[in-house]
C-alpha cells in the first residue's frame, strides 16, 4: 500500500517536512505557541509537534545525544501529566553536521500513560510517543519533533503514526537558519 505524501512548510517556510496526507494545522482551530508547529490527523488522535527549544543541559543532556533525547521524552511526559512513562528504544547517531546541513536526529520510541487533555475526569490511556531530536549546538537550540499516537504500537509497526514519524524524520530540512537567532 502506497501512502500519498505532501511537503509541509513550518515556521513560515524555514523548515519543511514530507508527511502523509491527512494532517491539518492545529493553529487553524486552537492557539499554538510561537515556538511550536502542531499538525493533527483529521481522522484519528495522532499529532505531530515540532518545537524550537533552548539546548537542554539538565540531567546530563549536554553530555550525550542519547541523554538529551531521553530528557526531552521525560519533559513531554511531565507536560502531558503522565502517571508513568517508559522508553522502549533509542538511537543517537554521531553528530557532525553544522549549518547549512540539517543534522541527523537522535530517535526515541516510548509510551506514556496519560489522561486526555490532562483532565482528571478522563480515563488514563496508553499513548505511543516517538521523538526525534535535531541538536543544533552552534545555535544553542534543540529542535524536537514528536508524534503522539493513541494506543501501544511497537517501534517497527506500520501504524499511521510510525509512517508519519519516519516520513517526517527522513525529510525534515532546515531551509532558513535565521529561524534560530
Amino acid at each position: 500500500m502506497t501512502t500519498t505524501t505532501e511537503i509541509r512548510t513550518l515556521f513560515g517556510g524555514a523548515i519543511t517536512i514530507d508527511l502523509p496526507k491527512g494532517f491539518i494545522d492545529a493553529s487553524d482551530f486552537r492557539q499554538v505557541p510561537d515556538n511550536q508547529e502542531v499538525l493533527v490527523r483529521d481522522d484519528s488522535g495522532i499529532s505531530l509537534i515540532v518545537e524550537v527549544l533552548q539546548l537542554a543541559t539538565d540531567e546530563g543532556a549536554s553530555d550525550s545525544l542519547d541523554k538529551a533525547v531521553r530528557f526531552h521524552f521525560s519533559s513531554l511526559a511531565h507536560d502531558n501529566s503522565a502517571s508513568s512513562f517508559m522508553v522502549q528504544d533509542s538511537n543517537a547517531p554521531p553528530q557532525d553536521a553544522q549549518p547549512p546541513a540539517t543534522p541527523s536526529p537522535a530517535l526515541l520510541y516510548g509510551t506514556q500513560l496519560v489522561r486526555k487533555f490532562g483532565k482528571a475526569s478522563e480515563p488514563e490511556e496508553l499513548v505511543t510517543i516517538r521523538v526525534a531530536l535535531y541538536r543544533l549546538p552552534s545555535k544553542n537550540v534543540d529542535l524536537v519533533l514528536s508524534v503522539n499516537e493513541p494506543g501501544e504500537h511497537d517501534g517497527s509497526s506500520s501504524s499511521p503514526g510510525q509512517s508519519a514519524f519516519v516520513s517526517a524524520c527522513r525529510s525534515l530540512c532546515i531551509r532558513d537558519w535565521g529561524l534560530f537567532p
